[in-house]
């Protein structure tokens, strides 16, 4: 969320907006309590509709901002409008008093320090800071002197370079926020990266060297089987063994492909793909490999998967002879992969309960939209979009 939604979602909950109405209420009914009302400088007549205006657009702003949120236009024109009515609210009673160092000046103070602390309508609060003084100014030197109307201007001078001071600051403090979660996201998906490298070079090293150990004993132990049956249950183990270290080896390079710059993803899967085909059919990789986007770690560790599970799909169940896989990269992640095999159901996908749904379910968690039908001419066209820009955010 952003730092000027979360400050005023701080500013406008039920405690922080009962403590303004508070604050404005105690304004409005001064004048009703027995105090020395000529060093006050103002009345009930006066104190009463504007307090009440003031209390009244506080609430109301409130209720925009639960209602609509931060960023709707209804809660921006009443917060601006908010603004106005507050410095109404203490220049009227103060030119009213004719006394350029009356009391309400401190509660202008206090709305002046709430508006720079946010940060946000910079521009907008400036201008009426430095425009809505000048009325009060004129006042004061045409009735009680250039003294008088110069020290008014000298505390709304005040008033105006503390506002600038405090909100550059709060602009500078949001600028170095942003930038420290940057980093601390940087850091976590190198951490995360470094360790899924690590747990692929240990399953690699570990894992893969004694399957393939277990492997070439199998083989030895084969040709010292005596019977048939024996020889087909060792072949049956040493399928499994291929199949397992099939699977270790796409584990690992998904792992690693987290890891991977684009380009060199595209390297990897136009190989990988090339090995899931082996003998049986012809993989074409097409690759838009020119466009220099960032593509986040996680989403390119589900390109991977994607890609291998629709290829192997094609070609293990369609029985393709000719696979077309085609990525590209603009405001989304295009995948696109074509075969000439058997065709499939158009419930293939409702149906599934292995890897056309594990697709959809991986294109889905990017919020991307994933489809695959019967490809005209005969075949299977499966494609999926992935939008970047929700990625991004989302799968770090």
């Amino acid at each position: 969320m952003d730092a000027d939604a979360v400050l005023h979602r701080h500013i406008r909950k039920p405690m922080a907006t009962a403590g303004l109405v508070l604050i404005v209420g105690c304004f409005t009914l001064a004048p009703l309590f027995p105090i020395d009302h000529e060093a006050l400088g103002y009345g009930p007549w006066l104190s009463l509709p504007l307090g009440t205006l003031g209390m009244a657009w506080t609430l109301l702003t409130a209720l925009a901002f639960r209602r609509f949120g931060f960023a709707s236009k209804t809660y921006r024109v009443m917060n601006r409008g908010e603004t106005v009515v507050f410095l109404a609210t203490c220049l009227v009673p103060i030119c009213a008093s004719g006394n350029p160092t009356s009391a309400v000046w401190v509660m202008h103070f206090a709305h002046v320090i709430t508006c720079g602390t946010s940060g946000a309508e910079r521009r907008f609060n400036l201008t009426i800071f430095t425009l809505l003084p000048l009325p009060a100014v004129a006042y004061f030197v045409a009735t009680k002197g250039v003294a008088s109307g110069a020290l008014v201007a000298a505390i709304a001078g005040v008033t105006l370079y503390a506002y600038a001071v405090m909100s550059a600051t709060s602009n500078r403090l949001s600028v170095t926020r942003r930038q420290r979660d940057e980093l601390q996201a940087q850091l976590t998906a190198l951490t995360v990266s470094k360790e899924r490298a690590r747990i692929a070079r240990d399953l690699h090293d570990g894992v893969g060297a004694e399957l393939s150990s277990l492997f070439w004993q199998l083989q030895s132990l084969r040709a010292t089987a005596s019977t048939p049956e024996a020889q087909a249950s060792f072949d049956a183990l040493t399928h499994r063994i291929t199949q397992s270290t099939d699977e270790l080896r796409n584990v690992v390079w998904e792992l690693r492909a987290t890891s991977l710059a684009w380009p060199e993803l595209l390297a990897h899967l136009k190989t990988r793909c090339n090995e899931l085909a082996g003998d049986e059919a012809r993989v074409s990789v097409r690759a838009d490999d020119a466009e220099r986007r960032d593509v986040p770690g996680e989403v390119r560790m589900h390109v991977a998967r994607i890609v291998q599970e629709a290829v192997r799909n094609a070609i293990h169940h369609g029985h393709a002879k000719h696979v077309s896989l085609t990525l590209s990269l603009n405001d989304a992640l295009h995948i696109q992969v074509e075969d000439d095999g058997r065709g499939i159901a158009p419930e293939a996908t409702r149906r599934s309960v292995g890897g056309l749904r594990n697709i959809d379910v991986r294109v889905q968690s990017l919020g991307g939209t994933f489809s695959v039908a019967p490809r005209p001419g005969g075949g299977t066209a499966l494609r999926a979009e992935i939008p970047l820009s929700v990625t991004t955010a989302a799968a770090v």
